[in-house]
């Protein structure tokens, strides 16, 4: 049993979500003094934002060796193991920025372009499912790059609040399917079909798999499911007090387990572009 079908259970869940959940960014800012040794009240507020609101950000003191200072965070909070995908440089960590090669630059994040809502890896599949990222800001966007996000635990709470017909919808285990991935002929990626809301077993947490991209992505033809869609796409539109919107400034950075999140196009100053770095992880920031 779980929230998603036991009553009883969603209740006591859904009462400690809305009494924990914080809604004021401004507390939600950690300062790390040392990143080689995050001490303990350090950690513990870290730790304890992402099991309220499934993200914490940090700032750090200016590096000569910015990834080298992000592995060493990530690991100390067990982030140790990590997605290698295609574009991975770094012990997990990944440059996000507008890359000109086009292999690369077919792949939104890697372009100057606005991301709509997504989790990420939702393509992944099970056994290398994404549970938590981590994003820092070596140099910002002259303009815009602009992150929002919302916890999706939160997100499944106010639909099913609303219409609990909608989150019920959601949960369908045929609900989205992501085709193959197919490069000269070779199968990278197998077809994945699956639900937008789902309990995440090995860790029994409510998780979301979730793209707002319609290239490549195939809903389910159920009426009751593409309404629930048009659903969900409305209320992400909206601002309520758990969306979130902050751009990260040189030395920032979110923590957080694979939370719901979109990026606003942006400018670069051509002689020193946009720079993030971001890690993906298989295991949770718990």
């Amino acid at each position: 049993m779980s929230i998603l079908n036991n009553l009883d259970e969603y209740k006591y869940w859904r009462d400690d979500k809305l009494a924990n959940s914080n809604t004021n960014i401004e507390t939600c800012l950690i300062e790390i003094n040392n990143p080689f040794k995050i001490i303990k009240s350090e950690k513990d507020k870290i730790k304890l934002l992402c099991q309220k609101n499934n993200f914490a950000l940090f700032h750090i003191k200016q590096q000569k060796n910015y990834p080298r200072a992000i592995i060493a965070i990530n690991k100390q909070l067990g982030l140790i193991d990590y997605d290698s995908h295609l574009y991975v440089l770094n012990q997990g960590l990944t440059n996000i920025t507008k890359n000109v090669k086009k292999d690369q630059a077919k792949f939104i994040p890697y372009t100057d372009k606005s991301i709509g809502w997504h989790t990420d890896g939702y393509y992944n599949k099970i056994a290398k499912r994404i549970r938590a990222f981590s994003l820092f800001c070596v140099t910002p966007a002259s303009y815009g790059g602009e992150n929002k996000w919302i916890n999706q635990q939160i997100v499944y709470l106010q639909l099913r609040e609303s219409n609990p017909d909608v989150a019920m919808a959601l949960t369908h285990d045929q609900t989205i399917t992501i085709p193959e991935h197919v490069i000269n002929n070779i199968v990278k990626r197998r077809t994945s079909i699956g639900a937008i809301f789902f309990i995440d077993q090995p860790t029994s947490q409510l998780y979301m798999r979730y793209t707002q991209r319609k290239k490549n992505i195939i809903y389910s033809t159920s009426q009751e499911v593409r309404q629930a869609i048009t659903v969900l796409d409305k209320y992400l539109k909206t601002t309520t007090k758990y969306h979130f919107s902050h751009t990260l400034t040189a030395n920032q950075g979110i923590l957080c387990n694979n939370i719901l999140h979109k990026r606003s196009a942006f400018t670069d100053n051509p002689t020193n572009p946009r720079l993030l770095l971001r890690g993906r992880y298989f295991n949770r920031l718990n």
